[in-house]
């Protein structure tokens, strides 16, 4: 029954329409609250819950849009209450199917063993021996050179390190060898013989002819100082001679 009240000078200044909005909303709280204290009631006399049931407001109650069957909807779920449990929970399986489909992997594709490093493929080396064809021989003279040959025109073959090879038997001449630095490809290889023409020319240049096979050359090998130009030229020509 709607109870009739004073009016108020405020009353007097406030609309008509905001009037009838502030009796209903005040009609509505009091619904509200006849509402929960039956309920509250209800649950005593029955033995259920001993704590009040509280008016709790879920996102989206009380506006306007819970009006519309899909707010509404929505306004339930968020309100239904949810399971208790944790991510950090232990999640058993019902049948036990999870658990026999990973041992049927593990027995299908065979867990890899772990191998620790340096304990896989190993490549053996091997140690060879290279036969450079002066095993047999003895190097009395060595220097560091420059050779040249005479093709139209002096051309430099290379640099590398240029030895007198005496053979240990003595049934062979002595050779001249001459290989390349870091690649150490053969670039001179020549026998001595008697009458061999050997000259020096300036002060770091030592000339000769030989036969490389069948073909005759002109060399000229260059030094790094007079001294050691000169000292080349007399073990070529005690070589040589040696052979008379």
């Amino acid at each position: 029954m709607k109870r009739e009240r004073s009016l108020s000078p405020s009353d007097l200044s406030t609309p008509p329409n905001k009037k009838i909005l502030i009796e209903r909303s005040t009609e509505s709280k009091t619904q509200g609250h006849k509402t929960l204290n039956e309920a509250n009631n209800k649950l005593r006399k029955s033995g259920g819950l001993t704590t009040p049931v509280t008016n709790k407001r879920v996102f989206g109650s009380g506006t306007k849009y819970t009006s519309s069957a899909k707010m509404g909807s929505f306004t339930n779920i968020l309100s239904s209450p949810k399971p208790n449990f944790s991510i950090f929970d232990e999640q058993t399986s019902q049948n036990g199917e999870d658990e026999e489909e990973n041992k049927i992997d593990d027995k299908k594709g065979g867990a890899e063993k772990e191998v620790s490093f340096g304990t896989g493929i190993q490549t053996v080396l091997q140690k060879q021996e290279v036969s450079t064809g002066e095993e047999d021989e003895i190097a009395q003279h060595t220097v560091k050179a420059k050779l040249y040959c005479m093709d139209g025109h002096w051309k430099e073959r290379g640099v590398g390190t240029l030895r007198l090879n005496y053979p240990i038997n003595k049934e062979k001449a002595p050779r001249l060898v001459m290989r390349a630095d870091n690649v150490l490809r053969v670039i001179l290889n020549i026998s001595l013989f008697n009458g061999m023409h050997v000259e020096k020319l300036q002060d770091k240049f030592v000339k000769l002819s030989a036969f490389e096979g069948s073909k005759l050359v002109h060399l000229a090998i260059k030094l790094s100082t007079p001294d050691a130009a000169d000292e080349l030229y007399k073990v070529l020509m005690d070589a040589i001679t040696s052979r008379t």
